[in-house]
């Protein structure tokens, strides 16, 4: 499939946008651009070809057409598709990224994905449901938010809930809400143009909204959902997510049936304790909040390996990054302790590292992307046969889950040691930690013990 049936949704032709892309680009120094990415229906493998042809920098097409492309990548998230998909369709060399793993979510998403799960889980472990989100996109122009929320009010008498509606700048329809308020209270909250977009969907306990790009915010922070589906582009996204326990499908609108019906056929089963936590254990399974790193990864897999690294200091505003990253199971699994810690533990370990005198305790930074930490700490290990009679210091390494298998780990390490090349440094790394024990014996390091490495200060000087 080309451009067809979409291509008059461009405007223009294909011929005319991609040399106006071009023009443009030459226009840009020869460095300045890494990536071109292009999200249109309307532009096909035509226009990727012209581009390949003259300005030869990769492309990343975002879509979900199973069509045919020339590009370097191409983004699909939908649910239940893989690469198979794509079979036949994409020139060599293209590498497809398919599911929602990859889904382009903003950053506080991931940051605030584990706490808001903890908070989540909690508060359903009581089987109580105190916020519902009505949440149906910007424009809403049949209306859903009315008779969704009218739907929410019909069971107020009896439950304790309080209803929130989020609206986009241009819902046309404020005034009717305006008037089922007035009558609600304080029992209706209207919430409008909303900034900080994860931080109120982890306060919810329940959302019912357009079977959209939104499922996948809902799905990272494992809030249970029941979708609707306001347009057809929506219909296989609510199919496979209510197949697959990880929403519930509450149906097209508009629709015939009586608001107060559908709540009691819709809703009211879906406020089970039970329910809410099958649904929220599997959404949150389905995205991570991380695939605009993975993506990010896949992309620039190269630029990682030509940027400049740059090692910057932690601060207290870095704690639900680093929470984030503890807290995966990638992470766990080679850790000296490990069991992921609790928010309040990670809070108290940071504040603890960070008024530490003897703690060097960075970020690592590859074209502004944070990629992963790394560590110095007074060492409570055996020192090597050669230690000196000044102090070791261990270090410690963390490479984002994102950036596994980018050469970050060794490009840390090698930073830290232009930052001191005065000390001397030990690194404990377990025994079946095969990868790690492999990175840091390429970075120079020695064994001295089954799991204990070292590597001299005399080795480090001049270093740059």
């Amino acid at each position: 499939m080309e451009a067809g049936q979409y291509g008059q949704w461009l405007g223009t032709t294909e011929e005319h946008d991609s040399k106006s892309v071009i023009d443009a680009l030459s226009e840009l120094a020869s460095d300045r651009c890494k990536l071109v990415v292009v999200d249109h229906y309307g532009l096909s493998s035509t226009w990727e070809a012209s581009l390949n042809s003259t300005v030869g920098i990769p492309i990343l097409a975002l879509d979900d057409l199973d069509r045919r492309h020339e590009s370097a990548f191409v983004l699909d998230v939908t649910f239940g598709k893989t690469a198979a998909n794509y079979e036949g369709q994409l020139t060599e060399g293209t590498r497809a990224l398919v599911g929602p793993s990859y889904a382009l979510l903003r950053p506080d998403f991931a940051l605030l994905r584990s706490p808001a799960l903890q908070g989540r889980d909690a508060r359903l472990s009581h089987g109580t449901v105190n916020h519902v989100l009505v949440s149906m996109g910007g424009a809403d122009e049949t209306n859903a938010t009315l008779w969704v929320t009218d739907a929410l009010a019909t069971l107020l008498e009896n439950r304790s809930f309080k209803i929130h509606v989020l609206l986009g700048a241009a819902y046309p329809h404020r005034a009717s809400l305006d008037t089922l308020q007035a009558t609600l209270g304080n029992r209706l909250e209207i919430h409008s143009d909303v900034a900080e977009m994860a931080a109120l969907l982890a306060d919810m306990d329940l959302a019912i909204g357009a079977a959209g790009s939104s499922s996948w915010e809902r799905c990272c922070l494992g809030l249970p959902t029941i979708n609707l589906v306001l347009a057809e582009n929506q219909v296989t996204v609510a199919r496979l997510l209510a197949s697959g326990g990880a929403a519930i499908d509450g149906g097209r609108f508009p629709t015939s049936e009586a608001p107060d019906m559908w709540a009691k056929r819709i809703i009211a089963p879906v406020l089970a304790s039970s329910t809410l936590i099958a649904l929220s254990g599997t959404a949150r399974d389905l995205v991570d909040g991380r695939g605009a790193g993975r993506v990010i990864a896949e992309a620039f897999s190269g630029l990682v390996r030509t940027s400049l690294l740059v090692l910057r200091g932690v601060t207290m505003d870095d704690a639900a990054l680093l929470f984030e990253w503890q807290c995966d199971g990638r992470t766990r699994r080679y850790a000296l302790n490990p069991a992921p810690p609790t928010w309040s533990e990670h809070l108290k370990w940071l504040q603890r590292k960070l008024n530490d005198p003897y703690c060097s305790f960075y970020i690592a930074e590859v074209a502004g992307i944070a990629s992963g930490t790394v560590r110095l700490d007074r060492s409570a290990s055996p020192p090597p046969p050669t230690a000196t009679e000044h102090e070791w210091r261990e270090v410690s390494i963390l490479t984002a889950p994102e950036f596994y298998g980018c050469g970050v780990g060794l490009r840390m390490i090698r930073a830290l040691m232009a930052l001191h090349p005065e000390e001397d440094l030990v690194a404990r790394v377990l025994a079946d930690n095969q990868s790690s024990q492999r990175l840091f014996a390429k970075a120079g390091f020695s064994h001295y013990a089954p799991e204990l490495l070292f590597w001299p200060q005399q080795t480090n000087r001049g270093i740059s």
